[in-house]
């Protein structure tokens, strides 16, 4: 009888517990968590829904893509890391976020629009002016593993 009674308070015990929801009160990142978590590298540049990204005049105008290492920090600086002409070169500058966060302004060039911003994936569009001719050139960075 004693058992059944122990057993008994002990559902009334542990009865409130399962009833108990957790609530997840963690916020949801910022874009500024989302774009300095880590460094990000170049994946591929879509003109048109094709990917460009080799071809040579796309490396001239923009640069290698694929080679291309995207650190973007708090404080607003960024480094990056790519080929070009076969040697590895480093820019650093300053970055920063307009219009609500749906434009990312990097000092060496200018406005480009956020497509998508993933913890993931980067998806930016640069409107590029190539011998008169104005196109979008979607530039696509990934999280470095």
């Amino acid at each position: 009888m004693k058992l059944y009674i122990i057993r008994y308070l002990l559902l009334l015990l542990a009865l409130p517990l399962t009833l108990t929801s957790c609530d997840d009160d963690d916020p949801a990142p910022t874009k500024t968590d989302l774009i300095v978590a880590h460094e990000w590298q170049g994946d591929r540049v879509l003109v048109n829904g094709f990917d460009v990204s080799d071809l040579p005049e796309i490396k001239d105008m923009l640069l290698d893509i694929k080679s291309t290492r995207l650190t973007l920090r708090r404080d607003g600086t960024y480094t990056a890391v790519y080929d070009q002409a076969g040697s590895t070169q480093t820019t650093v500058g300053t970055w920063e976020f307009k219009e609500n966060e749906t434009i990312i302004y990097f000092d060496l060039l200018g406005d480009l629009q956020i497509e998508s911003l993933t913890a993931t994936n980067m998806d930016l569009i640069a409107t590029v002016n190539r011998n008169n001719t104005t196109f979008d050139a979607k530039v696509q960075f990934v999280k470095k593993d």
